[in-house]
């Protein structure tokens, strides 16, 4: 992997806008990309611009990029094989992810020069994690179906793991169809009918992949999530996407994250959000009371006297953990009135309204505090 990061990948400065960050792309594409330059490391260069260009491209993704820094946002495990079975609450969606330079100036081989093996397609899982993973960041473990070289062939697709240049095409793994019209003659490309694009043609089919050269498998990969991501972020796990062809990289394995809803806790960046129910008495009073932390810790919270309703108070370093200071953890104040009261509460609210210049119910008069102001001022009734 290149030094330095996205930015300094694509020569750009940190405040660049789409244009320039567009311009820089090409620019180094067309520099570096495999069937231009035969550098020495021009195709891992290439695919570090690629992986680069696809971040700062995305307004979401540069954004997170930006907040997290690099070594957050790319920290995401290799992957490793194991056995076993898994069962875990998460759905999957795997599509193909197109070349990022196709998209800019049109894939394919050029003129008649063979175009060589093409790599393998990536995925797309979704994984979905509590909160308390994305805060404090978890080892997970999923089940993966892709396809992976054949075991009896080696990949080539061939019994005898040999191959041999098409006769029909040459090793360009294309044909030529040429068309006369008013407007002179037109060349188009096709790949070839008997190699299938591939420019060799296996000496004898293999009988485990049918002369595919690759077999559908389910695997385990071991997916380390970084603590602090976010919902809707992806992980890249190199080589666990879909085989390539014979003598060309497989692909990589995005995974997307999705958070789900917690009961008791809200994010907001990397502060976490939580509600503190208080009795009026507590509010007007102030207290002191127990708080749990999204780690299941209990930590004292000081409530000042004369706190209003919606008020947050603020417990530093108690939010998410992730590059330099941690959040903090925002408590909400919500006071709620008791429903149901003891005679004596109910005496001691009535006195307070009394107090305040309100006027209690008729039925609050009838005992209580009310009938000894009654006894005081008007005498008992015989």
């Amino acid at each position: 992997m290149a030094a330095g990061d996205y930015y300094e990948r694509l020569g750009v400065p940190r405040t660049a806008d789409e244009k320039e960050i567009r311009r820089a792309y090409r620019n180094l594409a067309r520099k570096y990309h495999p069937d231009v330059c035969k550098e020495p490391g021009a195709e891992e260069r290439f695919k570090e611009i690629n992986e680069a260009y696809a971040t700062l491209s995305d307004a979401t993704k540069r954004a997170q990029y930006d907040r997290m820094g690099h070594e957050t946002f790319t920290n995401a495990s290799k992957g490793s094989y194991a056995g076993g079975g898994f069962e875990g609450g998460f759905s999957s969606d795997f599509s193909g992810f197109g070349d990022i330079f196709d998209a800019f100036f049109g894939g394919g081989a050029r003129g008649g020069a063979p175009r060589g093996p093409r790599r393998g397609d990536d995925l797309l899982m979704r994984m979905q994690i509590t909160l308390e993973e994305a805060v404090a960041g978890a080892d997970r473990e999923v089940e993966v179906w892709h396809t992976e070289p054949c075991d009896a062939c080696d990949g080539t697709g061939s019994e005898t793991k040999k191959r041999h240049t098409c006769s029909r095409c040459g090793g360009t793994g294309q044909m030529r169809q040429a068309s006369q019209t008013i407007f002179g003659q037109f060349v188009r490309m096709t790949p070839c009918t008997q190699c299938g694009g591939r420019g060799t043609i296996a000496e004898s089919a293999c009988r485990a992949c049918g002369g595919r050269g690759n077999q559908r498998v389910k695997r385990k990969v071991m997916v380390h999530v970084p603590a602090g991501i976010e919902h809707g972020m992806r992980l890249r796990i190199e080589g666990y996407g879909e085989a390539g062809e014979y003598g060309a990289a497989n692909g990589d394995l995005y995974i997307e994250i999705h958070v789900a809803p917690h009961d008791r806790f809200v994010r907001h960046g990397d502060n976490l959000e939580t509600v503190l129910d208080l009795n009026p008495a507590q509010a007007t009073l102030g207290c002191t009371v127990e708080v749990k932390t999204i780690d299941g810790r209990t930590v004292e919270l000081k409530v000042p006297a004369g706190v209003q309703y919606g008020t947050a108070l603020r417990i530093p370093g108690e939010g998410v953990r992730r590059r330099g200071r941690p959040g903090d953890l925002l408590v909400r104040v919500r006071i709620v009135i008791p429903r149901q009261l003891t005679e004596q509460e109910r005496e001691l609210y009535a006195r307070l309204l009394e107090l305040g210049g309100g006027t209690a119910p008729q039925d609050e008069r009838k005992g209580g505090f009310f009938s000894d102001l009654s006894d005081l001022f008007g005498g008992k009734k015989k």
